[in-house]
Parts: structure tokens; C-alpha cells; sequence
């Protein structure tokens, strides 16, 4: 009995072995927007994902023009590729008609814009031979991470996928846009970017006059160079927006060889609430708000000249000095009048 029990124990192991071997990968995940001749795509269309030969995921839009979303529920478009599909090129087709191109990298979120045009003729094509009458138009991703995320780059180390990571707190995000050239401080293509929340009360000194708005990021790796800059962005809540908005926001990035903050070209959103600067490299970043500079060309309209408190004080006082003198010269008058009758009369 004891030999049997040894005899099946390889098998087992073998099983497992082969079971583990099998476990694929983790899937990709998207959403997005789908037109056809620039329309929104109708409800009932189906979005198809194929890497090579294989179909590996599909999706029927519930609703007109877009599919998946952000919320927990929301039904994205799910493609499972096998164990040597990452990194490969995954081809979407909006009923038939090849809409897009990505690369497959499990485990991850992205942003579609899927479109497709139809050509006018059953059966032709106005796309140079895609499938079933299409055009080939090239889907834009957008790789979204929390926190830390990779960067797709070349050989050069140029970012092949616009790539969006957002602190944990949801408060402020970083943009890395296709093309950018990124760099970790040896000149190697950058491979992981990383960002985090700083407490204010952590940050250098700043400048005089200057507050810090509660929104400071630490971006890794350290010294890591971007070309051209790209783009950081904070979000203040309502609360936030009207405390603060009597100054002008600015966004500083730290100097540790100088200690000091040194400006960034800032833009302002007020319908977002939401505050931009391109960084070129990475550092400590926070955003400011600075005394707001007075200035009456900004506050008053170009076909109306500027009142000061001096010319009003003087209006009014020409205004008072001006009663005195027409009674004056009234009764100057009457006194003339009364002196030529007594002269007639005498």
C-alpha cells in the first residue's frame, strides 16, 4: 500500500507543475468612445479585440457613442491574452471594421477613442484594405495608473503611450504625453514614474508672502529629466477654491542645490478648479498661492477711464465751492439794479 501512495505522488506533482504552468495572464481592461462617420456608434454595436488570429475579448455598447467607465460596475471591454501575448498588438473592430491599435499589457487600465468610416458603397473600401468597407483610423490609449505606473518608451526612450498616474488621494495627477523623451538621471530610457502626496508642513520655507495650498507632490525617480516638459496638474475642492482664490495660484518646483522655490509657467481652470505647470524634471513640486497683485487695467473696462480716490475728492469740492459763487454773483446783480433806479430817481 505504501509503494502505491509513492507511486502517485510524482503524478500529482506533475499535475500541479503543468496547472501552474497554464495560469494566464491577467487581462486588460478599456473603455472609451466609439463614432462611425464621426457619429456616436448606436447601442447594439459590438467592439471585438483580436492579437493575431485569436479574438480575446468583445463587448456590446448598452449605450450610444462610449463604453466602460470609472465607476466600480461600469462594463468594460476585457481582452485576455495568452501566456506570449504581452506586448503584442492588440487590432479593435467596431462590427468588423478595424477602429484601432494598442500594445496588450496585463494587468492594467486604459482609455480608448475608437472610429471608424464606413464607406458610402457596400463593399468598398475607403481605407486603403481594412475589412469589411472600413477605414483604419489609430486608437488613442490612455495608460492610467494610482501611485506608480511604467512607461512604454523606445530604444531612445521616447513614451510611446500617453501615460496619466494620479496621487492615492485623487487630488493631483501627472500627464506624460506620446513622444516625450524621458530620462532617469543617467540618461537611461525611464521605465517607472512614481508620485506621492507631501503634508505642507514638510515642505522647504517658501518665499515671502507665499502660502502653501495644501497640494505639494514628491515625483520619483529623483532627477529624472522630461523633454519636452510635461504636465502636472492639482485639483482644489469647492471649499478649497473659495478660500483661497482672493490670491493667484502658483506652482513652484523645489531647488535642493540652491534651497530655494523656483517658479513654473502656470495656468489657471476655473470651471475645473484645477491648476497646470509643465515640469522638466522631477523634484519636489507644491502649488502657492502669492499675494494678488493690484492692477486697475485688469479691473476696469477699456472704454471707461480709471476712478481714483483723489479725482473724486476733488469733484466733490469744486461741487461744494461752486454753490457759494452763483449766489454771490446774484446778489451782485441785484445791488446794481438798486444802485441805478436811486440814480435815475435823484
Amino acid at each position: 500500500m505504501i509503494e502505491v501512495r509513492w507511486l502517485f505522488l510524482p503524478l500529482f506533482i506533475a499535475v500541479l507543475v503543468g496547472t501552474a504552468s497554464a495560469v494566464p495572464l491577467l487581462p486588460a481592461e478599456f473603455s472609451g468612445t466609439v463614432t462611425i462617420n464621426g457619429d456616436p456608434a448606436p447601442a447594439g454595436t459590438v467592439i471585438t479585440a483580436r492579437i493575431g488570429d485569436c479574438d480575446c475579448g468583445s463587448l456590446t455598447l448598452a449605450t450610444a457613442g462610449v463604453f466602460g467607465g470609472d465607476a466600480l460596475f461600469d462594463r468594460r471591454l476585457i481582452v485576455s491574452g495568452g501566456e506570449t501575448d504581452a506586448g503584442k498588438t492588440i487590432t479593435f473592430f467596431v462590427d468588423g471594421n478595424a477602429a484601432g491599435t494598442t500594445t496588450y499589457t496585463p494587468g492594467t487600465s486604459a482609455s480608448l477613442t475608437l472610429a471608424v468610416t464606413k464607406g458610402t458603397t457596400p463593399g468598398s473600401s475607403s481605407g486603403g484594405g481594412s475589412p469589411s468597407g472600413g477605414s483604419f483610423m489609430p486608437a488613442t490609449p490612455v495608460m492610467a495608473y494610482t501611485g506608480s505606473g511604467s512607461l512604454q518608451t523606445d530604444a531612445a526612450g521616447a513614451v510611446q503611450v500617453e501615460t496619466v498616474i494620479t496621487t492615492t488621494d485623487g487630488d493631483a495627477s501627472l500627464s506624460i504625453a506620446p513622444g516625450v523623451r524621458a530620462e532617469d538621471r543617467f540618461g537611461n530610457p525611464l521605465t517607472t514614474v512614481s508620485v506621492k502626496s507631501v503634508p505642507p508642513a514638510d515642505l522647504p520655507v517658501p518665499g515671502e508672502g507665499e502660502t502653501p495650498v495644501g497640494r505639494a507632490l514628491q515625483c520619483e525617480p529623483a532627477g529624472a529629466t522630461f523633454d519636452p516638459a510635461i504636465e502636472v496638474s492639482f485639483t482644489l475642492t469647492a471649499e478649497e477654491w473659495e478660500h483661497y482664490e482672493a490670491g493667484q495660484f502658483a506652482v513652484r518646483l523645489y531647488n535642493g542645490v540652491t534651497d530655494t522655490w523656483e517658479p513654473l509657467a502656470t495656468t489657471v481652470h476655473p470651471a475645473t478648479r484645477t491648476i497646470t505647470a509643465t515640469v522638466p524634471h522631477f523634484t519636489l513640486i507644491a502649488l502657492f498661492t502669492v499675494p494678488a497683485e493690484v492692477t486697475l487695467v485688469s479691473t476696469t473696462s477699456p472704454t471707461e477711464p480709471a476712478q481714483t480716490p483723489g479725482p473724486e475728492v476733488s469733484a466733490t469740492t469744486v461741487q461744494q465751492t461752486g454753490l457759494p459763487l452763483s449766489w454771490l454773483t446774484a446778489l451782485v446783480a441785484l445791488a446794481g439794479v438798486a444802485l441805478l433806479v436811486h440814480v435815475r430817481k435823484g
